[in-house]
């Protein structure tokens, strides 16, 4: 067994021993039931805070104006907890309600402002100056699992290293080492080693060598006004990438929106950035504005795969010359080798042959593919009522349906629910045995996060009862680190193929549906960015948070060699 070093720990996350936590509720005040409804985030050192439900409310009250303001939580001696807020529309009336754990709620009233609680109700702690709540760990632990834990992973072990040469002999030094993270999950991450001075190993002792951890960081985005980003590694180590393309030079006007497809090349995930001059493209695909010139045609969400050795574009567009809405997933095939010289063909909208099927049958879009032991599936969105479900088939070939479409998702939670009842932009990859779908979620604002599916791989993946559901978001926008709106993503593996990587859009600015003059879809502001998977100790995707290093100081990925010389 390899011998690890511990790191100190960080006050961020909850250190070994640490019994007590800060609970703080909070609204946002949008002047709506949904926004001014109890939201709660934690901390472990009272600076930093992680939002609990995606940002999302947990209790909403259904008399009054159903509007919070000012919330508070007190501890009462009977191991509950008292909630108490304004009415945000009548000043002279309150909110009141008693919880547990935070997930059922009794005892909720509403009642004169001059209620005088404080001596009515046994309170055995009160929120501080800062409105925050002492709480056991214990008690902030039953709700990972409910409203998710939205915890940057940190370094917390590495491994030690200590090798013995012979005299005048530089012994070889590990390329990488085995490093731990706060998830419990492991891996192996590069190193790069200080030169080790002539004639240092001279005589018997012990010397010591400093390096320093190689993470995988991208704090700013790859590629900027691209939405819904896309990248392939193909067999011969090259990157491919497309997404929904947006022109920042028109900007919020929508008929100069979505109007391409263009492939990008690239000999590295690198090379693929704006500005690397690293990289080759093309416009494989495009349409005019439609309706006479005013209206999008919406080609959204272009994804290229390679399928049993052909070339495939899935985009969505709209059917129709007068509405951009109409929109149906489509198909292109390129049959030669070279998918930025070669011909691509138009299959049309894909179709099913099932008779009667629901398929396509309404606003469908965000196809995509894969395979699993020798079967190709497909999984797109489709609005059903007005409410955006994501379902699977079967295909006979890349454009055709071949078995009924099954719905493996709906929008149930509050985090799904924002602006919109959607799920939408599926993403698949394998891990360990299982096979994982993430989804975005609620309206694309500062809001939208990412939801997750995953079924054994030795499940039936066309019966929704395979697939689990979790009921909280994966992935959603840091205020710390400034970036909002992720969604939409795919997967790729790093150059070496040792990690496995997230490809998402993001904003870089915090905006809402409820602002009056945002108009989020025609937005360019969406960019491509890029974030690594760490598999937790359960096998688990931990997507941390975005834009995110593994340290909070750069001196935690120094490591240390000894060299015995005897």
């Amino acid at each position: 067994m390899k011998k690890m070093y511990t790191l100190p720990q960080e006050d961020i996350l909850c250190r070994d021993g640490q019994t007590r936590a800060f609970l703080r509720p909070y609204t946002k005040n949008w002047n709506n039931p949904e926004s001014d409804s109890l939201h709660l985030e934690y901390s472990y050192n009272g600076r930093n805070w992680y939002s609990l439900n995606g940002n999302n409310g947990i209790w909403f009250p259904d008399y009054g104006s159903k509007q919070l303001s000012e919330p508070s939580i007190y501890s009462l001696k009977n191991g509950s907890y008292l909630i108490t807020a304004r009415d945000a529309k009548d000043s002279s009336h309150m909110y009141f309600a008693e919880t547990k754990d935070f997930l059922s709620f009794t005892g909720a009233g509403y009642t004169g402002i001059d209620w005088d609680f404080k001596n009515e109700k046994e309170i055995s702690l009160y929120p501080d100056l800062e409105n925050r709540l002492e709480i056991p760990v214990s008690l902030l632990e039953t709700l990972f699992p409910v409203y998710g834990k939205p915890e940057p992973v940190l370094l917390t072990k590495t491994e030690s290293l200590s090798l013995k040469a012979e005299p005048g002999k530089i012994p070889s030094l590990p390329e990488k080492i085995s490093v731990e993270y706060s998830n419990g999950g492991t891996e192996e991450l590069p190193v790069e080693w200080e030169a080790i001075p002539e004639g240092l190993l001279q005589t018997p002792g012990r010397y010591t060598v400093e390096g320093k951890l190689h993470q995988t960081l991208f704090e700013k985005p790859l590629i900027y006004h691209r939405a819904d980003p896309y990248i392939y590694k193909h067999t011969d180590g090259k990157y491919y990438f497309t997404a929904s393309y947006t022109d920042m030079e028109h900007n919020l006007d929508g008929k100069y929106q979505y109007l391409y497809i263009i492939l990008r090349r690239a000999d590295t995930l690198e090379g693929l950035a704006d500005g690397s001059d690293s990289y080759e493209e093309k416009v494989i695909y495009e349409r005019k504005p439609i309706n006479n010139g005013t209206m999008s045609p919406h080609i959204w969400a272009p994804e290229i795969h390679n399928i049993h050795g052909n070339w495939y574009v899935y985009y969505t567009t709209t059917i129709s010359d007068e509405s951009s809405w109409r929109i149906r997933p489509h198909c292109l095939e390129c049959k030669d080798s070279d998918p930025l010289t070669g011909k691509w063909e138009e299959k049309g909208p894909l179709v099913s042959t099932v008779a009667g099927d629901i398929a396509f049958t309404d606003f469908s879009l965000d196809h995509t593919y894969f395979n699993h032991r020798g079967k190709d599936y497909i999984l797109w969105a489709q609005k059903t009522n007005n409410i955006s479900d994501i379902f699977i088939a079967q295909l006979s070939n890349p454009w055709t349906l071949c078995t009924p479409a099954v719905r493996l998702t709906h929008p149930e939670y509050n985090w799904e629910l924002h602006g919109f009842p959607v799920d939408e932009g599926p993403g698949v990859i394998k891990h360990d045995g299982r096979i994982f779908i993430t989804f975005s979620a609620s309206g694309t604002d500062a809001m939208y996060c990412v939801g997750l599916l995953y079924a054994d791989e030795d499940a039936d993946l066309l019966s929704s009862s395979s697939w689990t559901k979790l009921p909280y978001p994966v992935f959603q926008s840091s205020k710390e680190t400034g970036q909002y709106g992720l969604g939409h993503n795919s997967f790729t593996k790093s150059d070496d193929d040792s990690q496995d990587l997230i490809i998402y859009h993001g904003r870089q600015e915090e905006r809402y549906l409820v602002e009056e003059d945002y108009q989020p879809l025609y937005d360019a502001g969406r960019n491509a960015s890029v974030g690594k998977i760490y598999w937790d100790k359960n096998g688990m995707p931990d997507f941390s948070v975005p834009a995110m290093g593994i340290v909070c100081s750069e001196d935690r990925l120094k490591v240390k060699a000894e060299i015995i010389v005897e």
